[in-house]
């Protein structure tokens, strides 16, 4: 899974500054920057979020390359990575500002304040990773499966039509889910199981996608549901 991101900015209003009239020696923005990063498998839900604020010179922020500074320092701790914060993050907090300071409606305000808002949309590795990170710290034994026993994982078709070999039909397929308790979807990626996937199905009888299920055998040797051992090399 891709991915993808959305980024928007707006000015607001600065009231807490207004108050206090010229006793600035400069023009100044007030920028408030939020990341939020959010997994299209949990329907949007939210995995964590960052939030910085900062007050400066304009003057000093549309200058380039300490504009850039700026920006780096106050994202730097957050779980962007540098390649987002490069190529989307900087720039476009950049071009914002200057837009902003440019408008007519802006001349003489002596406060901007501006709030830029990322969304960052969690790729199927970062929600993999999260649920081994959750399973490490639950763990003592935390050990990845053998090769030879995530290679003799049954693999199938999840497929309603088909009954060729290698295929798991509708009565089929029901069955082994009633049975394995692992419901309609897999339980690593929390997405419902559709016709065409490429599912494995566990010694205990759990069935996951086959890619989600050795992804999480590469790194815990313990089936996510049961906590069933697989072997260890």
């Amino acid at each position: 899974m891709a991915c993808h991101y959305c980024i928007r900015g707006m000015q607001e209003d600065e009231d807490h500054f207004a108050q206090l009239g010229s006793d600035f020696p400069h023009d100044l923005f007030n920028i408030d920057i939020e990341i939020r990063w959010i997994s299209s498998l949990h329907q949007g839900a939210t995995l964590e979020t960052f939030d910085r604020s900062i007050v400066g010179r304009r003057d000093l922020f549309l200058f380039e390359e300490n504009g850039r500074n700026i920006i780096h320092s106050l994202v730097a701790d957050s779980s962007a990575s540098p390649e987002l914060i490069d190529a989307v993050v900087v720039p476009s907090i950049l071009s914002f500002a200057r837009e902003v300071n440019s408008l007519p409606m802006n001349l003489g305000r002596q406060v901007i304040k501006l709030r830029v808002e990322l969304l960052v949309e969690a790729s199927l590795d970062d929600v993999i990773g999260e649920l081994i990170d959750e399973s490490v710290t639950s763990s003592v034994n935390f050990k990845p499966a053998s090769k030879s026993s995530i290679k003799a994982l049954k693999r199938v078709k999840w497929d309603d039509d088909d009954e060729d070999e290698g295929h798991l039909p509708l009565k089929k397929r029901r069955k082994l889910v009633e049975g394995s308790s692992s419901r309609k979807g897999c339980t690593v990626c929390l997405d419902e199981f559709s016709d065409g996937d490429d599912v494995a199905s566990m010694p205990c009888g759990h069935v996951y996608h086959y890619g989600c299920i050795v992804k999480w055998l590469e790194t815990s040797h313990m089936c996510p549901l049961c906590r069933f051992h697989m072997p260890i090399d």
